[in-house]
């Protein structure tokens, strides 16, 4: 008798947490979802990785013609993937540099150096998610770094971004800037 109870209270625990793990669907309409204050280009964030299981979370990323997006840089924590939904961007993986149109699809994942901007002559749209690691966070603590600080130049701007982005884990490499990139982020 001792033994059904015992497995009967397990069962009934299981499924109290499977149900208090869930989440709802979610259906996020066109001009629909959180802005995100990136002082790189606009973002909206789509799902918050609180609002999975997977800890995944979905950004929009709008970046205009001929801007840079993000350095190269390095995740310790984290996985990103991007979806090119409209326009042309250009992404360093590791060493070499890949142009995607539409319809292109990159896992850069952690530990890997990676990029990507805008060098064509019109708008790019992108999905863009991240795995596990609380990197919508760092997002936030960019927006109000810049917001406190107020960086009067691109320098002081990117040396913000770099304090941020190394107490998170992330390892941005200027010095690793592609030749044909160098113009956009190191702009006179």
């Amino acid at each position: 008798m001792l033994g059904k109870f015992v497995i009967s209270a397990a069962l009934g625990c299981s499924v109290f947490f499977a149900a208090a793990l869930a989440h709802d669907p979610k259906v996020v309409m066109p001009g629909e979802g959180k802005p995100v204050a990136v002082p790189f280009h606009p973002t909206t964030l789509l799902l918050s990785e609180n609002e999975n299981e997977g800890g995944l979370s979905f950004f929009e990323f709008r970046v205009p013609p001929k801007t840079p997006a993000a350095p190269p840089h390095i995740h310790e924590a984290e996985d990103e993937f991007f979806y090119v939904v409209s326009g042309e961007m250009s992404f360093l993986d590791r060493d070499k540099v890949v142009v995607g149109g539409p319809g292109t699809f990159l896992a850069l994942t952690r530990n890997n150096l990676h990029a990507f901007w805008n060098h064509s002559d019109e708008e790019t749209a992108m999905l863009v998610a991240a795995s596990k690691g609380n990197f919508e966070k760092f997002f936030d603590e960019v927006a109000m770094a810049v917001q406190a600080e107020k960086p009067a130049s691109a320098e002081a701007m990117g040396a913000l971004i770099g304090k941020t982005a190394a107490a998170r884990g992330i390892t941005i490499r200027m010095d690793a800037v592609p030749d044909e990139a160098k113009a956009l982020y190191f702009a006179q």
